[in-house]
């Protein structure tokens, strides 16, 4: 059931280091001393605190482990376990699994390319409390049927103050993804400016494992829609209704129910400018 995809996601949850010390990851796990010191402890006193010189746990979505990249999706997550984390001067990198050749770097100072948005449930998924939730936006939509894997440069992430940075990360296993069959194609790209009254337009893609599509986590006074759940693929209808960022998710599940993957879509609304006066007819002088 949705539970097994928990067990997936905390399995991928890292911690990337400050930088000078080894590029080992630190596990988080307590030793069995350690649990059988803390059964009398109150269980939020016996919680976890952050290393200071740690950025700390960290989840990336989607990827290869039971949530695919959804086709069409241009939209990365990372969801760290501490707070106030920022982008920092480190590059991202998109590889083409394939040959280890690079399809993009992104700088992650560049707040069109990334940016910290809110908090949703993937923090309770987790386990954890709060913490900071970054997106990263892809330029090109991964290619069907191939295999990716992204890395990032020391101190792609840092605290806010800028006195921890996180540790480089370079193995291709901490965060694959292979392109899902199903998807979704908008015709206006995610991230995108549009204006209020716009109606736009998007292809729901259903494909094995994939039974149902549904639309969730939007706000009803922001975005709406023709339909908001499909049983085979179709067009999705996306009405602006507010100025300012209107996000909405495209979630995939299995016949058990199972979440496979998720887009998550969001523009940028504006009012529509005002028309420009008519300007009246030019009067023609004739003289005599």
């Amino acid at each position: 059931m949705k539970r097994n995809i928990v067990c997936l996601l905390l399995a991928l949850a890292l911690t990337l280091t400050g930088c000078g010390e080894n590029g080992s990851t630190k596990e988080l796990t307590p030793t069995n001393e350690e649990n059988a010191a803390s059964e009398a402890v109150d269980e939020t006193a016996a919680e976890e605190t952050l290393d200071e010189t740690s950025i700390g746990p960290v989840s990336f979505t989607p990827n290869d482990n039971g949530f695919s990249m959804v086709y069409g999706n241009t939209t990365l997550h990372a969801y760290f376990k501490r707070q106030n984390v920022v982008p920092g001067d480190g590059k991202f990198v998109l590889h083409n699994a394939a040959d280890d050749s690079v399809v993009e770097e992104i700088d992650l100072r560049d707040n069109s390319k990334c940016y910290v948005a809110e908090a949703d449930s993937m923090f309770y998924m987790l386990g954890w409390d709060n913490g900071t939730h970054i997106v990263i936006q892809l330029k090109d939509t991964p290619k069907l049927g191939q295999s990716y894997y992204a890395t990032l440069e020391e101190g792609a992430f840092t605290s806010q103050d800028g006195t921890i940075r996180s540790k480089a990360v370079t193995d291709k296993n901490i965060w694959p993804m292979n392109i899902a069959e199903y998807g979704v194609l908008p015709d206006v790209k995610s991230g995108s400016s549009v204006y209020v009254g716009d109606v736009l337009k998007a292809q729901i893609i259903l494909k094995a494992p994939a039974a149902v599509a549904k639309v969730e986590n939007y706000d009803e006074n922001r975005v709406r829609f023709n339909e908001k759940e499909f049983t085979q693929s179709g067009e999705l209808e996306i009405k602006i209704y507010q100025i300012g960022d209107d996000p909405f998710n495209v979630n995939f599940y299995d016949n058990d129910e199972n979440l496979l993957g998720t887009a998550r879509i969001s523009y940028n609304a504006a009012m529509p400018p005002e028309p420009e006066p008519e300007k009246s007819p030019a009067k023609t002088v004739t003289q005599l």
